[in-house]
This record gives C-alpha cells, structure tokens and sequence, in this order.
C-alpha cells in the first residue's frame, strides 16, 4: 500500500502523497501488469481461447486489481487509522484493551511469519517446476526455453530478449507477492476489527455491579455504536479486496487440485502442484476464520445482550442497547455478495467441487486440440 510512515509504527504520521516514490513504484508494478495483461488478452483473442491461455491473464488482471485497489485504499487509510485510534481511546479499561492488542500483535506476528515463509516456499517450489519443463522445449539455451514456457503470450508477439524476459519474471515475483499479501492484509485487519468487540464483550460479562446503572448502558450502547460504525467503514474500504481475494483463491485452487488429479507430471512438477493446493487452501481457510471471528465475537455479545438479568429489562439504556445489538449485525462482507461466516467455508468447499466438475471437463476437451508445442 502507497502510504508513507508505516514503518514508523505512529499512526500519526501516516501519510499519502501524490508525488512519492511509493506511489511511483506501485504505478510501475501497475504498468508492467497491465502490459503482461494486454499480452496475455491479445494471445487468445488472435488464437482462441484456451483455458491454459486464461490462466495467465487472469493472473495478471487479478494483481492488477489489487494493486489498483491498495493504491484507492491509501488515500482513505490514514484518516481511517486515526479514527480507528480515536475510538480505541476513548474505550473503557485501557488497560484490559492493552493486553488484548499485545496479545493480538504476537498473534499477527506468528501468523504473518507462516504465511510469508509458506509463501516464499511455495515461490521456490516453482522455478525448479518451470526449469523442468523447460527441459522438454528443443532450445538449447535453458533460460531462453525457460523464459519462452513461462511468458507464451509475451514472445508471441515480440523477439525473444533475456532482459526482457528477466523483467517479466521480476515483474511476476513481485505481483506474486502482492496475491499473497492481499490475503495476510485481510487477516490483520479482521484480528484488529474482533479486538474492539472482544473488549467490549469483557467489559459487559464483568461489570456485574454496574448492569443497574442507567449511565454505564449509555456509555456502552455509544461505544458499541462506535465500533459498528468503525467495522462498516472498514469493510466498504476493503470489500472489493475481499471480492477479489476469494475469487483468486477459489480460481487457483480449482488450476491446482486439476493439475494433482492429472497425474502426469514429473515428481518435481507434482510436489510444486500439491504444496501450492496445500498453500492456496491455508491462505482462504486463515482468510475465512479470522474473518468470521469478526461475526463471532458479535454473537458473544448479542448472546449476552439476551442474557441480562430481568430486572435490566426494564432500563430504557438497557433496551435500547438490546435493539441495536440485534438489528445491527456484524459482519464483515464481500460488498454485500457473501458474508464472513464459518458456514462460508463449507459453502467454499461445495463451490470447489462444482466447479472442478466443469473445468475437467472442459480440460479433457481442449487436451484432444490443445497446443502440444513444449514451448509454450
């Protein structure tokens, strides 16, 4: 994301600009997926579509998107962190809330350091996988067999360069990194987003003493307004994320566990195709759970809202508190499509099946009059 001051940890001096060398360098990661996009569209516009043809520009388009996203995302994000701050503050028992955010901040760390050292593995795993099927192609240069397999769409239509071909695949690692990072960004936000209710579920369950109290409902009932407001702002900032992150995953997941099921591949090839079905998998599962951790921890707190001693009832503050807790869910949302639910995940996994149903087939048609050139 284009926001300069990150690395300061002060959310106070988060910054965007214009004219920066972060917006630079995202505009040229933009232009070279753009490029990479347009070749890969003009391949099977001129040949026909073919599904392998597909894949490419849909890998290209899709990190197109994101980054677009990110860079739309920054404009908004350091005024939305400074309100994300504000709210923090002003929540009761700073010091409770401090040991929440600790904890959480360990959890990200963790989290974040599996995903990206899977992430990296996973990178790795496929050049050796391209190397060797750059071994069949009939061209005695390896790298220019190698670069010739893996950009297609791009030698289709301009001569052979080894720079060029050296700044496709960095343009690749790069926008490989972006597909990974849109999913980690998703999972630090949600952790954040649960934190807020997290805190105010502990502040009700122990404030046994103060549930009579007309003043302590009020102040519970803005705070709890707060945090949905805060969670729905959030969520129309990155929902467009959301949309794209399960759309990519469930897409690679089907190319992936397509090729496993195949079986005609060499061991080296095989390993990359099941550890990155194991790594595309892990990466919407984490995105699933500690989205709908969001929705559960306003469960909890409507669970509780309904649990109240009887004689709260009657409190204005109190059924006020109740109206909004249970006509104000929370959830966080691809645009409105689909909510971050745990039932999600077995609705993911019948989507899965139904499509990988339509792409065998589609993939057993086009393997009679496919391209058989090694090259390509």
């Amino acid at each position: 994301m284009p926001v300069e001051g990150v690395c300061s940890g002060q959310w106070r001096k988060l910054r965007w600009k214009l004219i920066s060398w972060h917006m630079a360098y995202t505009c040229g990661m933009q232009l070279g997926a753009l490029t990479l996009a347009i070749f890969s569209f003009a391949t099977f516009w001129s040949s026909g579509v073919e599904f392998a043809k597909i894949m490419s520009w849909m890998f290209f388009t899709i990190n197109l998107f994101i980054s677009i996203n990110f860079t739309l995302l920054a404009r908004h994000w350091p005024c939305l962190v400074h309100r994300w701050a504000l709210l923090e503050h002003s929540l009761p028992d700073q010091l409770r809330l401090r040991a929440y955010q600790r904890q959480t901040s360990r959890q990200i760390i963790f989290i974040s350091s599996v995903l990206f050292l899977s992430a990296v593995v996973e990178h790795v795993l496929s050049k050796p996988a391209g190397l060797h099927r750059a071994y069949r192609c009939p061209i005695a240069n390896i790298w220019e067999a190698h670069y010739k397999q893996a950009f297609p769409e791009m030698f289709s239509f301009v001569p052979y360069n080894p720079f060029l071909g050296a700044f496709a695949q960095t343009i690749t690692s790069l926008l490989t990194m972006y597909w990974n990072y849109v999913d980690l960004f998703l999972i630090v936000v949600s952790m954040a987003l649960r934190v807020n209710l997290q805190h105010l579920y502990e502040v009700i369950r122990r404030s046994d003493k103060l549930h009579l109290n007309a003043q302590f409902w009020l102040e519970i009932r803005v705070q709890y307004r707060n945090v949905f407001d805060l969670t729905q702002a959030v969520n129309r900032h990155i929902g467009a994320l959301i949309v794209v992150s399960y759309a990519s995953n469930l897409f690679f997941i089907c190319i992936q566990l397509l090729n496993v099921l195949q079986q005609n591949a060499s061991f080296v090839v095989t390993s990359y195709f099941w550890y990155s079905l194991f790594h595309l998998v892990g990466r919407i599962v984490a995105v699933s759970l500690f989205g709908s951790a969001v929705h559960d921890q306003y469960s909890r707190i409507r669970s509780l809202s309904c649990r109240l001693p009887p004689e709260c009832s009657y409190m204005n503050e109190v059924r006020q508190f109740q109206r909004e807790v249970e006509h104000g869910s929370i959830a966080l949302t691809g645009y409105g499509f689909f909510y971050l639910t745990r039932e999600l995940i077995l609705k993911i996994a019948a989507t899965v099946v139904t499509y990988e149903l339509v792409l065998t087939q589609v993939n057993e048609a086009e393997a009679k009059n496919g391209d058989d050139n090694p090259c390509t």
